[in-house]
This record gives C-alpha cells, structure tokens and sequence, in this order.
C-alpha cells in the first residue's frame, strides 16, 4: 500500500493522540500558521490506497471531532 501525507488544521488533545496512535497514524511535525496565531497545522503518515482514502482514515481515528478540523489534504509521501 502507498504512504501518503495527510495535512489538516485544527486543535488535538490528548486523546486525539491517543485514538491516532492506536489506529497506526504517526503524526509528523507540527506547524504553525504563517500569520503566527491559530490553530496548528499537523501532517500525517498514513497507508492507503488512494488520498480520499488517507484522509478517510485520519478523519476515522480522530473520531466524532474530525468536523473541528478544516484544510484536509493529502498527497504522495
């Protein structure tokens, strides 16, 4: 199955990090926005086969709070 990056913006807590992590998401480095308030930035590793599907997954493990997160995309690792 191909890696690709899952990249979306939002606020993650303890147990977003926990209900990744248990599904097989390692999360990368965080990034702050340009304008240098805001919610974080997070990219995502994951393995699918295709991006619609990544991002499926990451949406999945985060769980019923996946809506507070906004700017989803995805590409080739």
């Amino acid at each position: 199955m191909p890696l690709f990056t899952v990249r979306f913006q939002g606020l993650l807590f303890k147990t977003h990090f926990e209900q990744l992590e248990k599904a097989g998401i390692v999360l990368g480095p965080q990034e702050t926005p340009e304008i240098g308030f805001g919610e974080p930035i997070y990219s995502a590793a994951v393995e699918a086969d295709s991006e619609g599907e990544a991002i499926e997954r990451v949406e999945r493990a985060i769980g019923r709070d996946s809506f507070n997160f906004s700017k989803w995309e995805a590409g080739v690792a």
